[in-house]
């Protein structure tokens, strides 16, 4: 498994755009996830981004919650989401980022967490619900928190995220939630991209409605990665009845998004 740092500081000094891929852990069930997670890498992807279903995810739009509902349906707790991350690494050479509420982990116990999570080759953790300014909760050796910034987030919060020298700094493109859309203010992200930028050196990761190549062209000199997630989820839904062609549709889309950030 690569570094996720290393892998994210040299895409960043080519000048090309990083894909990172969100994916709910073993949805729709195990074997096409992990078919899913092989295409994605074949498609170019660079950071597998591997989420934790919670019954109240505040922060993603209807198409994921609808993911985190089923998968708190079937049972899918941090556990075996753990679990499952182990089988990921066995199959797929991406670093692996953790995104889980903080709740999960706050049951399974922090010391326990880490030691598992760390140990099945997780490289950093995403929780959404975790404030900047409470990031401390987080801090360890073997597990790196990403810090998440938004358009409205002050510049000292901007100046916090910085200062934990992240492997890359996630960064919300616009108020309100995770969901696929038609259109982003293109000026006003990439002056948001500009002030995240005057705080540190850190890779910016673009996330929340990136779907199309477009997109990735159009902010690659302001953001050096991009998080695709909800247009994922959404394919993924489209081919429920046709699992056998879900791989190599996503396949094809994370080839479209890799191949336009390029330098």
């Amino acid at each position: 498994m690569g570094s996720l740092r290393d892998n994210l500081k040299s895409l960043q000094d080519k000048g090309d755009t990083a894909v990172i891929s969100f994916i709910m852990a073993a949805l729709p069930d195990e074997n096409l996830c992990l078919d899913c997670i092989r295409a994605l890498e074949q498609g170019g992807c660079d950071v597998l981004e591997l989420g934790v279903p919670f019954t109240d995810p505040l922060a993603d739009g209807e198409v994921i919650e609808r993911f985190h509902h089923r998968g708190t349906e079937q049972g899918l707790n941090l556990s075996k989401c753990l679990d499952f991350a182990g089988k990921v690494a066995k199959v797929s050479t991406m670093p692996l980022v953790l995104f889980c509420y903080y709740n999960p982990i706050y049951k399974m116990g922090w010391d326990k967490f880490v030691a598992e999570a760390s140990s099945l080759g997780i490289q950093g953790l995403i929780v959404p619900d975790v404030p900047l300014d409470e990031m401390e909760l987080l801090q360890c050796d073997a597990i790196e928190p990403i810090p998440m910034v938004a358009p409205s987030s002050s510049d000292e919060r901007m100046q916090k995220a910085a200062e934990q020298d992240p492997s890359f700094i996630y960064c919300v493109s616009v108020r309100g939630v995770t969901g696929v859309r038609g259109e982003l203010p293109e000026q006003e992200i990439r002056e948001y991209l500009g002030r995240v930028r005057s705080f540190s050196t850190a890779p910016l990761a673009l996330g929340f409605g990136i779907s199309r190549p477009e997109q990735v062209k159009i902010f690659r000199g302001s953001a050096n990665a991009v998080v695709v997630g909800s247009h994922l989820a959404r394919t993924i839904e489209e081919y429920s009845s046709r699992p056998h062609l879900l791989p190599g549709e996503l396949e094809k889309i994370i080839r479209g998004l890799k191949q336009a950030g390029l330098s």
